[in-house]
């Protein structure tokens, strides 16, 4: 009998190094950090807490495009292919396993000092609602497997936010620091790329070539980092950006400031090399937002206006590098690419007519969008000329797909969540962590909702859709340590009331006239005094 387990796992050992001598060159790199990650954490388990090592995977797995698809439905021809999340085949990402594995941590109290898992209502309802509003939408679905592989891909959203919920003070700290840190990582990466022109070996993890964008009509190389395409990391870092802001604008740590002020620096740099112009534009929005929910008192003060004149400086010297590229891009002929946007959903709202309440079908715009447009416009030449491309409107993708009902969903689950991001930091102390964390989530999220009015979001990309819905999770775990520190507050206000009633308790005040001189005691008189009267 002790020689089962050790044999049960030779044999799992053999049987899948057979499997990934067969499979591709990616699957066998994620197999064996996967198989060699998950024997080091329960080594390293037995010593020391796996919580913080699980949440320092995690955000790797944010960071890096680290996934593998199976029974993939076929090999759809566009532009975004590789780095389509779920869309096209069950996906499973490391993001994903962590989440299971500290979920599994909470229920048995592995390492866990209050094991047990809780589940935050407005957080897991919302989500549920938008669940049932896309198999709601299998009445229009032609193609009911994307439908299931999408939602697979979105109940495994709902378990990563659920997951980051159940964290504690300290560990939400952990989590934002390795996000903020391996910035550092992604920023260092994409300038490489942008320097050497090459995707540095990263294929093996579905990197595409060096993209080249036609700005005023000459190429201009793009950089994508870890995360396989420019797009995709301007997106990340118009959501690290405010959550490193954050940071280094808190009253917390020294560490966790000086590391949020790194990340916000990196991400600045990194952003530019993206050459995406919906991320370059929600960041000054970020900062106004954040600067009023973290830093407003402590605006005009003698230490801010300092800090304040020396970033100017290091502004102004920086933009005497990059400005010139900001501008040319920003003003410069784009061959196209913002003039096909309007057709685009113009023939995409075409589509919304013809299924209003239900949509199309949760992830069946793709392979219906030419089929049953009637417009022709989605069959333009150009940048867009394939037919399975999807329109570059978030808002306008989920309305199609999912319509009125699946929209409605949608806008709860990221309303409800920054609405209670902003309660967070506006019911803490100024300058507090955890409260900067959750105002920092809630404003990434809505630099995701601006970007996406001109291109198609996290439905393309699993990686930041975990970003995103970790994002949610950090704000429902923010508002469980607010209401724990109220609870503890008030038991502790209960529990000394009436012996602190006592010793307040006021003492008798003498009156405010001085002193009263002392009576001297009466004397019975003597029968002496009255003489001799008989």
């Amino acid at each position: 009998m002790r020689v089962l387990p050790l044999a049960g796992i030779g044999f799992a050992a053999a049987a899948g190094a057979i499997a990934l001598s067969a499979a591709p060159l990616k699957f066998a790199v994620v197999g064996l950090a996967a198989a060699f990650g998950g024997v080091g954490a329960l080594i390293v388990g037995r010593r020391y807490r796996l919580t913080p090592l699980l949440l320092v995977a995690l955000a790797v797995g944010l960071t890096v495009k680290l996934d593998v698809s199976f029974l993939q439905h076929f090999e759809a021809v566009g532009q975004y292919l590789p780095s389509i999340g779920g869309g096209a085949g069950l996906t499973v990402s490391v993001a994903l396993l962590v989440a299971a594995a500290l979920i599994v941590a909470k229920l048995t109290g592995l390492g866990e000092d209050a094991p047990g898992l809780r589940l935050d209502r407005p957080l897991v309802l919302t989500q549920l609602g938008f669940l049932i509003a896309g198999l709601l939408s299998l009445s229009n679905a032609t193609d009911p497997a994307y439908l299931w592989f999408d939602t697979w891909r979105f109940a495994g959203l709902l378990l990563v936010s659920v997951a980051v919920s159940n964290l504690s003070e300290s560990d939400i700290r952990t989590l934002a620091l390795a996000i903020c840190a391996l910035c550092l990582v992604q920023t260092a990466v994409a300038g490489l790329q942008y320097v050497s022109g090459s995707e540095l070996g990263l294929s093996v993890l579905g990197e595409e070539q060096i993209v080249e964008e036609n700005i005023n009509f000459s190429a201009q190389r793009r950089a994508g980092g870890l995360k396989v395409h420019p797009n995709i990391l301007g997106y990340y870092y118009e959501f690290v950006w405010p959550l490193a802001l954050a940071l280094a604008l808190s009253r917390g740590p020294l560490l966790l400031r000086l590391a949020g002020a790194a990340g916000a620096a990196s991400a600045l740099v990194g952003v530019v090399l993206t050459l995406s112009r919906a991320s370059w534009l929600t960041f000054p929005v970020s900062a106004a937002l954040l600067i009023l929910l973290v830093y407003r008192d402590r605006l005009f003060s003698r230490t801010s206006l300092i800090v304040l004149g020396l970033l100017a400086i290091v502004g102004a010297v920086a933009a005497l590098y990059a400005g010139p590229l900001i501008w040319e891009r920003l003003t410069a002929d784009d061959g196209g690419s913002a003039a096909q946007r309007g057709p685009l959903n113009a023939a995409a709202l075409a589509l919304f007519e013809q299924f209003p309440i239900f949509g199309v079908g949760l992830n069946n715009f793709g392979n219906q969008f030419a089929v049953l447009d009637r417009t022709g416009l989605s069959r333009l030449a150009g940048l867009f000329d394939r037919s399975n491309h999807v329109v570059h409107n978030l808002h306008i993708l989920i309305l199609t797909e999912v319509g009125v009902v699946g929209y409605a969903a949608f806008a709860l689950v990221f309303g409800i969540g920054i609405a209670r991001g902003f309660r967070a930091a506006r019911r803490a102390p100024v300058g507090d962590p955890l409260a900067a964390i959750a105002a920092a989530c809630a404003v990434g999220l809505i630099a995701h909702l601006l970007h996406g009015l001109v291109d198609p979001g996290f439905r393309l990309n699993l990686g930041i859709a975990e970003l995103l819905y970790t994002g949610l999770g950090l704000i429902a775990g923010v508002r469980a340590a607010q209401r724990r520190r109220a609870v503890a507050a008030s038991r502790a206000v209960a529990s000394t009331g009436p012996i602190s009633a006592v010793r307040a308790r006021p003492e008798r005040v003498p009156s405010p006239r001085g002193p009263s001189r002392a009576e001297p005691p009466r004397r019975r008189p003597s029968l002496a005094a009255y003489g001799d009267r008989p």
